[in-house]
């Protein structure tokens, strides 16, 4: 089997990258991480433990569902219209949830050709099922399933990307996500104030859409000397 790029986050500056070679000619030096078939070890450990910690985020959502919608953070970006009832935020995000795990584990059955899944009834009890299920068939899952197409993109979401899909989505919702590390200094090609490190990202970038410029820690590095030599020279000046 031809080995390719894996599909996860771990190439995510790489395709970004080459993105960037496709667009505008520039040549760049960051590294593919091919797929074991698919997959590389660290994205199949990730959707591992991202299954396995579903469980317990969609009680934590439920639970906000109960006692009301989880509170606004500062800031407009990612912020939506007030729920019409307590919870109905946390209603609806735990029913994408769960309806989302329900549909994958079917598809692996029919896929398997196993048995279709029991009537369970409860909603605690259909997500330990299923993602004891999922856990179970997930090498498989990662290597055979075809995946489905995203709405809003129109790509094709594999089994992992759907598992990152519900895993931020809980994460950002319980307030337990990743942050961006907001490197403040200027970017060097479109000098904003707009580049960021995401959290297990071996690269920083520039998040004005106009820029995308991608640095390395080491690129980083010496861009942030150049700018504390050049500050250096103006004071002495």
């Amino acid at each position: 089997m031809t080995a390719k790029p894996c599909p996860g986050p771990c190439n995510n500056a790489w395709r970004r990258a080459e993105q960037q070679l496709a667009n505008e000619g520039s040549p760049h030096d960051i590294p593919v991480t091919w797929g074991k078939p698919t997959h590389c070890i660290r994205c199949t450990d990730g959707a591992h433990t991202q299954i396995a910690e579903l469980p317990e985020l969609v009680a934590a959502i439920s639970l906000e569902a109960v006692n009301g919608t989880a509170p606004k953070t500062t800031g407009t970006i990612g912020r939506t219209a007030n729920p019409t009832w307590p919870g109905q935020a946390a209603r609806i995000l735990t029913e994408h949830i769960v309806e989302g795990l329900l549909g994958l584990e079917d598809v692996i059955r029919v896929g398997r050709s196993l048995p279709a899944r029991d009537a369970r009834g409860r909603e605690g009890a259909d997500v330990t099922a299923s993602a004891t299920f999922l856990r179970a068939h997930l090498h498989w899952a990662l290597e055979r399933y075809p995946g489905e197409a995203d709405p809003a993109s129109g790509e094709t979401m594999d089994p992992a990307a759907l598992i990152r899909h519900w895993h931020r989505g809980a994460e950002r919702f319980t307030r337990r996500d990743a942050r961006l590390e907001h490197h403040r200094v200027p970017c060097p090609r479109c000098e904003l104030l707009t580049l960021f490190r995401e959290d297990g990202d071996d690269y920083i970038s520039c998040r004005n859409i106009a820029c995308e410029l991608l640095l390395t820690p080491a690129e980083f590095k010496e861009h942030t000397e150049k700018l504390a030599r050049r500050h250096d020279l103006a004071k002495a000046a």
